[in-house]
């Protein structure tokens, strides 16, 4: 597959053909969330990794108890689509996709939940289905039951600036990924987002929600603390 193809060309190809694609680029992409993992220098401490790219088949290596996937009902990807289409439309003050697109695109999410829940269920991974109006703290409780068994007896990081550290690489992340969304969206109007505490007490889970550039103006001179 061309490395140029862009994501029309794809989908012009068909379902399976784009849902091929989205397969070749996770792989190709999964050194880069590895390297970035390994950057973090955690030590024997765990790090969620999560998106679409992270397929069963490339989780092969990882122990039973580390994984989980979470796979829409059809009906779902749908709905959550139009409404990130919408959202992304509002923002840029025009449509930014036909409705054409939309539903190849579709096509090619109905494929990749196939495979996945397939290879989830030839590995015996942990995946959850997710119904059109989900009841999001079953999911999360569904998601915390499947992680317990990896997670209870891993290390965890210090306490104070060790884990205020690991929060400030968060938010940087989030900072770059959502310029790079707007760029990619054409948007014009910079939206908001949550970032996290990064005071470094344990258990913390404050959020604050700003844009990027509001976020890094507010922690030009010091760590983000929201309480």
């Amino acid at each position: 597959m061309p490395a140029a193809d862009s994501l029309d060309e794809q989908l012009a190809r068909g379902a399976e053909s784009a849902a091929d694609a989205f397969e070749v680029a996770s792989r190709a992409r999964l050194g880069l969330v590895i390297g970035d993992v390994r950057a973090r220098a955690l030590g024997g401490v765990p790090a969620v990794v999560e998106g679409p790219q992270l397929t069963p088949a490339l989780a092969e290596p990882v122990p039973p108890g580390w994984a989980v996937w979470l796979i829409p009902d059809p009906a779902r990807t749908r709905l959550v689509r139009q409404q990130r289409l919408a959202a992304e439309a509002a923002l840029a003050g025009r449509p930014v996709a036909s409705r054409s697109r939309i539903e190849a695109l579709l096509q090619r999410d109905a494929v990749l939940a196939a495979r996945m829940r397939s290879a989830a269920q030839r590995s015996g991974g942990s995946f959850i289905e997710v119904p059109a109006v989900p009841d999001w703290p079953a999911v999360a409780a569904a998601v915390r039951a499947a992680l317990a068994a990896g997670l209870r007896d891993s290390a965890r990081l210090t306490p104070g600036e060790a884990l205020s550290s690991q929060r400030r690489r968060e938010n940087a992340a989030a900072v770059r990924q959502g310029r790079l969304w707007m760029q990619d969206a054409g948007m014009a109007t910079m939206p908001t987002y949550p970032f996290v505490c990064e005071c470094g007490h344990s258990g913390c889970q404050l959020t604050w929600r700003a844009t990027p550039d509001s976020y890094q103006t507010r922690t030009a001179r010091q760590p983000l603390v929201t309480h």
